[in-house]
């Protein structure tokens, strides 16, 4: 609890000093003009105040919509919103240190919560208005619940999970197939038989429905037509198609904008799809390392720390994120001595890996999963002291 405390008390300092100097320029302005038309005008937009959006799922800007009918939009509402991000990191702090105890003892995981406190972009990041912060807190209730009621399923636990699962959905489609991760870790944990099976997964989808449905109508009510998730895929999968995400004037294509988003994101996949064939069938060998090696090291390898504060630098940063990375050796070890305890989160990092190598990997996708392979890490470390200990 103590480094929960200081962690937040941090990052409180920074949001009060710092204020609207927390942003990127980026998604992040998009985010809220987006729930300041929810506020005022009650419309779902992203990047065209005149154009309902289906480029962006709603959690986010309901979210800071709330705060800014309550607080306002103005420098109160933002900082309202930084601080309430704030205290969703430390709840993301807390439910690392469940996890770990959970998976492996209280020393494990008061290490994990350690470094998730004190990594310094987990710092900053409760400060921009950004998916990151509500996602992370999602993922990890959604996987500690998951541990949790995998023990002794019931469908009423499955209800609340499928819950969750339709908010972070919601929030970052990108976690759409959890169920397959948490059934598979089931079968081979509990060897469920059929009956069961369809009880649990009947719960959890009925409520999965349930949340989901009013964004379902209001997509076919905007588009005549049925979106489940966001129409947003074609630009990343376009992005990331050029090897070093190197765009030049010799490959480069350009393409018919639509008359919407949505029919430039329908261009971008089928010319997405043009140049994934093209690259595979002129240099394939290396196309596949760039879909597999190369995008699996920008999705980890650099820190989603794209602005300095407080004289901290990028490179002042890296041993740190090293030393959560060092968790990835420790997973082939555990996954040996015990695949069926540790087949769930290892599982979410490798998904949400795979699906970034598919679209468009950098790090700041990589966010969200660095405090489960914080716990990782933790036993790594834990493992090391311990044997160092010995020798002594």
């Amino acid at each position: 609890m103590a480094f929960i405390l200081i962690s937040f008390a941090f990052k409180t300092c920074i949001i009060l000093s710092q204020g609207n100097k927390l942003n990127l320029a980026s998604d992040d302005l998009n985010y809220i003009k987006s729930a300041v038309a929810l506020v005022k005008k009650g419309i779902f937009v992203f990047h065209e105040y005149n154009e309902p959006t289906v480029f962006v799922t709603p959690t986010y800007p309901l979210f800071l919509a709330i705060i800014f009918k309550i607080f306002g939009y103005g420098f109160l509402g933002l900082q309202i919103a930084r601080i309430i991000q704030a205290i969703l990191s430390s709840i993301t702090t807390l439910l690392v240190y469940l996890t770990g105890e959970d998976l492996f003892n209280k020393k494990i995981a008061l290490i994990a919560s350690f470094l998730v406190s004190f990594y310094f972009p987990n710092i900053i990041t409760p400060g921009y208005f950004l998916t990151e912060t509500l996602f992370t807190v999602l993922l990890m209730l959604l996987l500690y619940l998951s541990l949790k009621f995998s023990k002794n399923p019931k469908p009423s636990q499955f209800i609340v999970l499928g819950a969750i699962w339709a908010v972070s959905t919601l929030c970052r489609p990108t976690i759409a197939l959890y169920p397959l991760l948490l059934f598979f870790s089931l079968f081979i944990n509990k060897k469920l038989n059929i009956k069961s099976t369809l009880k649990l997964g009947s719960a959890m989808i009925l409520s999965f429905i349930i949340i989901m449905s009013p964004w379902w109508i209001r997509n076919y009510m905007q588009y005549q037509m049925f979106i489940p998730l966001a129409e947003s895929s074609g630009n990343p999968l376009l992005q990331g198609t050029y090897v070093g995400y190197n765009q030049t004037s010799e490959n480069i294509v350009y393409y018919k904008i639509g008359k919407n988003a949505l029919e430039t994101n329908k261009t971008e996949v089928e010319v997405a799809k043009k140049r994934i064939a093209e690259g595979f069938r002129k240099d394939f060998w290396g196309y596949l390392k760039w879909y597999t090696i190369d995008k699996t090291l920008l999705l980890w390898g650099t820190i989603f720390y794209w602005r300095q504060y407080v004289g901290i630098t990028f490179y002042n940063i890296l041993p740190f994120h090293y030393l959560i990375l060092m968790g990835f050796f420790i997973i082939p070890v555990l996954l040996f001595k015990d695949f069926k305890k540790y087949s769930l989160p290892v599982s979410i990092l490798a998904y949400f890996n795979v699906v970034y190598c598919v679209y468009m990997s950098f790090d700041r996708y990589a966010f969200p999963l660095l405090p489960i392979l914080s716990i990782f890490s933790s036993s790594l470390i834990y493992t090391l002291v311990s044997k160092s200990k010995m020798i002594a």
